[in-house]
C-alpha cells in the first residue's frame, strides 16, 4: 500500500490559520509604516515574532502532542519552518529598519523599501499557501491561536 505525504483538512486549516496570523502582522506593519513611519511599525513585528515563538513552543510541546494528534509529523515540520522563517524575516526587516534611519536615506526611501519588503514576504507566504493548498481554507484553527 503506497503512503501519501498529503496533507488532512485539518492540517491545511491549521497551516492557513498560521499563515492568516502572518498576513495580519503584514496589514499592521504596513499600516503603521503608513501612518506612524517604520521606526514605529517594527513593533508589529516584534509582536509577529512573539507570537511565532509561542507558536513554536506550543508545536513542541508534550501536551499540544497528545491532544493533537491529528496533526502529522509533514505538517509539523511545515508550520516549524514557517515560523522559523516568520522570526527570520521578522528580525531582518527590523535590523535593515534600524540600519536605514541611522543612515543618510531619505525617510521616504526607508518606507518604499520596508514595504517593498514586507510586500514580498507576503508574496512568499501566499506561494507556500497555495503549494500547500491552504489558500481557499477559511476556518480557523484553535491550536494556531490565530
Amino acid at each position: 500500500m503506497k503512503q501519501t505525504n498529503a496533507l488532512t483538512a485539518y492540517e491545511k486549516r491549521f497551516l492557513a490559520a498560521l499563515i492568516r496570523q502572518v498576513w495580519r502582522g503584514c496589514q499592521g506593519f504596513v499600516a503603521l509604516v503608513t501612518e506612524r513611519g517604520p521606526g514605529e511599525a517594527v513593533y508589529a513585528l516584534e509582536d509577529l515574532v512573539e507570537w511565532s515563538a509561542a507558536q513554536s513552543a506550543r508545536l513542541r510541546s508534550r501536551s499540544v502532542r497528545a491532544q493533537s494528534q491529528t496533526i502529522g509529523s509533514g505538517a509539523r515540520r511545515v508550520a516549524s519552518e514557517l515560523l522559523e522563517d516568520i522570526g527570520t524575516f521578522c528580525n531582518g526587516i527590523g535590523d535593515l529598519l534600524g540600519h536605514a534611519q541611522q543612515s543618510d536615506l531619505d525617510p521616504d526611501e526607508v518606507e518604499d523599501e520596508a514595504l517593498t519588503m514586507v510586500d514580498g514576504f507576503l508574496a512568499w507566504t501566499t506561494m507556500m499557501a497555495s503549494q500547500l493548498a491552504v489558500s481557499r481554507v477559511t476556518a480557523r484553527s484553535p491550536q494556531a491561536g490565530a
